[in-house]
């Protein structure tokens, strides 16, 4: 079951990736760069906390095996 919640979470995250620059190319707007957009939500105290709750998950879950 846990797989099958993987696979829909990877295919959620890569449609909204493709949504993304779809709307980018649209609006004929340069997409912000990786940076811009992490200092942007942590700009924010709830963003801010949640850029550190992902990346200890991400460091925890990469590291931890």
């Amino acid at each position: 079951m846990s797989r099958q919640w993987t696979m829909v979470v990877w295919a959620l995250l890569g449609l909204g990736v493709f949504v993304f620059l779809i709307a980018t190319k649209l609006s004929k707007r340069r997409p912000p760069t990786l940076g811009g957009l992490v200092g942007r939500i942590a700009q924010h105290p709830l963003g801010h906390w949640l850029l550190v709750i992902g990346w200890a998950w991400l460091g925890w879950h990469t590291f931890a095996r």
